[in-house]
């Protein structure tokens, strides 16, 4: 019989390993698949009005969808920043808006409706996805910020995701935990365009 000291301690050390891997691994897959995402966008400036219409892809699944199931409105925020190029073609933000969409869920007619918080206006649709693809397809017109010019070397950046400050208390802290609750877009950017 030969005795080796390492050979008891090497087996959980590599099945640490792999674990650590297979855990590190399922982390990306899931991440890599973006519930959110800006798929294209466009700005055109005229007449001193800067008009911003993008594609959205939003999708609500696992936890935020059965929240939204039990009566707990979610909120979207769709947040758009123009920025100006200097001299040295840095840009910096000259402006930033943004909007916010409220989905609830009706448990007594199964619908769900979706409210423009700014202006009040709700529009009620049969399914989860519909809602979404209401959003989805964004457009927004704002006025052209003082100090900025037609002529200016200006780029539009737009994000969505979901504001988690706005769920319940004790909701908030599950959501800074759990990645079915992160649910952000990276920022589409593009340029603004002159008619």
């Amino acid at each position: 019989m030969f005795f080796q000291p390492n050979s008891g301690a090497a087996r959980p050390t590599r099945l640490l390993q792999a674990l650590l891997l297979a855990m590190l691994l399922a982390g990306f897959s899931i991440h890599a698949h973006a519930q959110f995402a800006v798929n294209s966008g466009q700005s055109k400036l005229a007449g001193g009005l800067l008009s911003t219409s993008a594609r959205l892809t939003l999708k609500i699944t696992g936890d935020p969808a059965q929240a939204l199931s039990k009566g707990i409105g979610l909120t979207i925020v769709v947040q758009t920043r123009l920025y100006r190029a200097s001299l040295a073609s840095w840009y910096f933000k000259v402006a930033n808006w943004e909007r916010r969409f409220r989905v609830e869920h009706h448990a007594l007619s199964n619908r769900y409706t979706l409210t423009q918080v700014a202006t009040g206006t709700t529009d009620d649709f049969p399914t989860l996805t519909e809602t979404l693809s209401a959003i989805g397809h964004f457009a927004t017109t704002v006025d052209l910020p003082a100090g900025t010019h037609e002529n200016d070397d200006l780029q539009m950046r737009l994000q969505v995701s979901l504001d988690r400050k706005s769920l319940p208390g004790p909701l908030k802290l599950v959501a800074l935990i759990f990645k079915d609750w992160q649910l952000r877009s990276s920022w589409g950017r593009w340029k603004v365009k002159t008619r």
